[in-house]
């Protein structure tokens, strides 16, 4: 019986052969293989083509610092399928870890403080109706301004922005 870290559940799984489980022999692969290789093999959100707000609001992004977590693009890892190998993504992440203060969700684990949240992508945020890693924000302006500890100094910067320059950046926003 195999150990979880979550205690000892191995015992409680269902350890009988169903149809799903069963492996092609032509492949070695099992439906949850196949079911991996989607999740892999995914294509990003396309970008949509800029608007001249949306163009004016990519420069805000940067100008406020909001690309200090959100990296606009990174480059994928070493991996068997080429695929995916060293490729650029235009993710809006760094995938790190950072003290957001108040934002935190208080959730701690391994090296994570409860104040602590990974930078979420913003790839395809306009297919989002909730925002934030755990949904409490309804748009996306309540989410940055809900940004604190390390995000409060592009928080600021965008309380500071006008009413036509927040709308070019959600524009831009939209368009990723």
């Amino acid at each position: 019986m195999q150990s979880i870290p979550n205690g000892d559940l191995a015992g409680r799984c269902d350890l009988v052969t169903d149809v799903e489980d069963a492996v092609d022999p032509a492949t070695g692969k099992g439906d949850i293989d196949h079911a991996a290789d989607f999740m892999r093999l995914l294509a990003p959100p396309l970008a949509l083509r800029l608007s001249v707000s949306a163009a004016a609001g990519g420069r805000l992004f940067s100008q406020i610092n909001c690309n200090a977590c959100h990296l606009p693009v990174m480059m994928t890892g070493a991996s068997p399928l080429p695929a995916v190998a060293h490729q650029r993504v235009a993710l809006f992440s760094d995938l790190l870890l950072h003290n957001m203060g108040a934002l935190g969700d208080g959730i701690e684990q391994d090296n994570a403080k409860g104040s602590d949240i990974r930078t979420a992508p913003l790839w395809g945020l306009r297919a989002r109706t909730r925002f934030l890693h755990d949904g409490r924000a309804t748009t996306v302006g309540e989410a940055v301004l809900g940004h604190a500890g390390e995000g409060a100094v592009a928080r600021d910067r965008f309380k500071a922005l006008n009413a036509v320059q927040k709308q070019q950046l959600f524009d831009y926003l939209k368009s990723i």
